[in-house]
């Protein structure tokens, strides 16, 4: 492969992820985070070439609602801005590509949401095929439940496996200051808990929050003088595979393998076996296990830790999900992760969007640049 720009994560901040924040707007929950990671740079914001947001004005339930987003990022000067309606993560990925290009060589990246304002279960009712599926009432709880049968259908996954892995993520995400969950919890606590659709348990569901998060972005050359300890990006990859639940394996999640791959292979890696840290955007435990075979796992255990953060059932902020991954690794491989994994070198970060995994983005990151 020819070589790429360099370039790294040198900043991130996230608000604590909470159930309902009644008092602020998404604006007011995005200034803070924007301030402070501006700050761990050392910069402010004409610092910053380009500015990209990740958010959902359906789920916010404010129309244009990014709008005035725009003023907390800094508008004036004008400057390149953009606007996804997806997981923040995807942005800094578009980012990535700008910079990539050479149009920009730092970027502010933000993703921001208020799902209290809106009904987040019927409004990703319109992700799914609007004749077959959709029409149903099908919400994105019942097509997990679909998924994690199929999954434990095709290997033998216990409810206990699942009980057993949503008490690790429970337990790591006891440690982490931003979770919205920060109790720890039982296998046996969590397999009492009542059904939500079976076979998920109430109890194996990521809480859905609030919660606004900044990532900063820049190439070689300003990537070291704004960050003492800069996490480059060795790989990413994104693919996507069809809408409709009919037409795919739902026990397996062939577009996270295929990015996993492409993106090992930029890295000059094979599997996830080879990285020090890995945080996933599963939602269920079962999304966690085709997660791990996706990246080249073992299903139920071993291999690096995952989700030392809690991960999403820790905490869950749709549109920030998978962006908060990416920070939880750049905290990790600079030595600010709250429940830090020793000698952390490399790590993968994982974005997800759609109903059963249907659009994955993965990240592979280092202490050491990739390309000289």
């Amino acid at each position: 492969m020819s070589s790429l720009r360099n370039v790294a994560v040198v900043g991130f901040a996230q608000a604590p992820i909470v159930a309902h924040d009644a008092h602020r707007m998404a604006p007011e929950m995005l200034y803070p985070v924007v301030r402070e990671a501006l700050a761990q740079c050392g910069v402010e914001r004409d610092a910053i070439d380009y500015q990209t947001a990740g958010s959902a004005d359906y789920i916010d339930g404010r129309p244009f609602g990014f709008v005035a987003a725009l003023d907390v990022m800094g508008t004036w000067p004008p400057r390149q801005d953009s606007h996804l309606e997806m997981d923040a993560a995807f942005a800094a990925y578009y980012a990535w590509i700008r910079m990539q290009a050479g149009e920009c060589d730092t970027a502010l990246v933000v993703g921001y949401g208020k799902v209290s304002e809106g009904e987040p279960e019927r409004i990703l009712n319109l992700q799914l095929d609007p004749y077959y599926q959709g029409a149903t009432g099908l919400d994105g709880t019942s097509t997990a439940a679909l998924q994690a049968s199929a999954f434990m259908h095709r290997t033998g996954v216990t409810d206990r496996d699942l009980a057993e892995a949503a008490a690790r993520a429970r337990t790591a995400g006891a440690k982490n200051p931003e979770a919205q969950i920060r109790t720890a919890a039982t296998a046996d606590e969590l397999i009492k808990s009542p059904w939500a659709v079976e076979p998920l348990r109430s109890g194996y569901l990521a809480p859905q929050g609030e919660t606004a998060a900044c990532l900063v972005l820049a190439a070689e050359g300003k990537a070291e003088k704004m960050c003492k300890n800069p996490v480059w990006i060795h790989g990413v990859d994104q693919r996507a595979e069809l809408q409709s639940l009919g037409g795919r394996d739902l026990s397996r999640s062939a577009s996270a393998g295929m990015a996993a791959c492409k993106a090992f292979e930029m890295a000059g890696l094979k599997t996830a076996a080879d990285v020090d840290v890995v945080e996933l955007a599963a939602n269920n435990p079962a999304e966690e296990m085709i997660l791990r075979e996706a990246v080249g796992l073992e299903a139920k255990s071993g291999g690096p830790p995952v989700n030392p953060s809690g991960g999403p059932l820790a905490g869950s902020a749709i549109t920030i999900t998978g962006l908060v991954r990416l920070g939880e690794i750049f905290r990790q491989l600079s030595g600010q992760a709250s429940n830090p994994v020793k000698n952390a070198k490399r790590g993968l970060a994982h974005a997800t969007q759609g109903h059963c995994l249907q659009q994955n983005l993965m990240w592979l990151l280092g202490n050491e640049r990739r390309w000289s």
